[in-house]
């Protein structure tokens, strides 16, 4: 019955071309993986899943290498590696290698001038480059991702994850277990300089995780933080402040192993808050599509959320005009969308470790 419907609306196709596209297609619209690899006491004090350790090559004194093999990527989805270490001064780099060619990502930290891929030439277009992930065009397969580290030993205390899903999907407001932690410390970005107040959404949410994760109470410690991590978090190449993986290797410098991930549902916040740390959401959403946040529309920012219920979510908004508005409760339903409608990107963090 299937088989005569699918001929009787195209009746110039094979069969088995017809049968093939709709199970490439299904399988193009759930595509979605993660990989995380740890080492050592740091590995269970991020709040998911850790499935294993990486095998590190040392490649020349000081440069170690591992590679991580992916599943096949289909067109029009978003990969986003991460790395951090902590307890060592280090610089990495990522590349991808599969079938059509390679992509390489800047170095980080961004004030790193390093290239650890010298041998690279150029970046295949069947990915897009991005600051701080890649989208890709075509579908992409034998993929391996290649991590190159430069420290002094071979990595310990480190956490890598790469995460992969299609770049739009329908935004998912699945159940959830209320969860509230105690309100973190509250950051106006607009505190700031009024040359780079509407740009530090990244290194404000990052200072009130970190903030919250060190205990830090007083004004005068969590305010000398968030000015610290505002020049830290500085990218010189684009001249912004909210470069992912910076934010990320900003974390691992004050002892949190942290992560950027892309998730499509609210599991992995619901894990992080059970584990008692905070997550920073990107979020976009045009006009009146997030009632009561600070700034009425949005390509891109970054919120810090706290506590969820089945129909809210409790936020830590930098972009409020002071720090009396950054507390704020948004409607679940509307807040999804504007998280996990596209990319569905989150900073994780570990909970602070007993040396740091």
């Amino acid at each position: 019955m299937f088989q005569n419907q699918i001929l009787h609306f195209f009746p110039d196709r094979p069969l088995m071309y017809l049968i093939s596209v709709i199970r490439s297609a299904r399988y193009h619209s759930n595509m979605k993986f993660t990989r995380r690899l740890g080492e050592t006491q740091a590995a269970p004090q991020y709040p998911l899943p850790v499935s294993g350790s990486a095998k590190w090559e040392l490649l020349e004194s000081g440069l170690w290498q591992t590679s991580i093999a992916l599943d096949d990527l289909p067109p029009e989805h978003i990969l986003v590696p991460s790395f951090a270490l902590i307890g060592a001064e280090y610089q990495y780099q990522f590349m991808l290698q599969h079938a059509a060619g390679e992509n390489m990502l800047r170095p980080l930290p961004a004030t790193s001038e390093a290239v650890l891929f010298p041998e690279h030439a150029e970046n295949s277009a069947h990915l897009s480059d991005h600051i701080d992930c890649w989208h890709s065009e075509n579908t992409i397969t034998a993929a391996h991702l290649v991590l190159r580290v430069a420290c002094e030993s071979s990595p310990r205390n480190y956490l890598c994850v790469a995460s992969a899903r299609p770049l739009e999907i329908s935004d998912t407001c699945n159940p959830v277990s209320a969860r509230r932690l105690a309100t973190p410390p509250a950051i106006s970005q607009m505190a700031a300089a009024s040359a780079i107040r509407k740009r530090i959404c990244s290194p404000t949410a990052l200072a009130m995780a970190l903030a919250y994760l060190h205990r830090l109470n007083t004004t005068t410690r969590y305010t000398k933080l968030w000015t610290e991590l505002v020049s830290d978090c500085y990218d010189p190449v684009t001249k912004a402040y909210g470069m992912w993986p910076q934010a990320i290797y900003q974390a691992s410098r004050l002892n949190s192993l942290a992560a950027v991930e892309c998730s499509t549902d609210w599991s992995t916040i619901e894990q992080a808050l059970q584990n008692e740390t905070p997550v920073i959401c990107s979020i976009r959403f045009d006009a009146g599509e997030l009632a009561t946040a600070p700034l009425p529309r949005t390509a891109g920012h970054l919120v810090l959320v706290y506590g969820v219920s089945d129909s809210e979510v409790y936020v830590l908004d930098p972009a409020a005009a002071d720090t009396m508005g950054v507390a704020r409760c948004y409607d679940r339903q509307q807040f999804s969308a504007a998280w996990l409608r596209r990319r569905g990107a989150a900073y994780f963090f570990s909970q602070i470790t007993a040396d740091g």
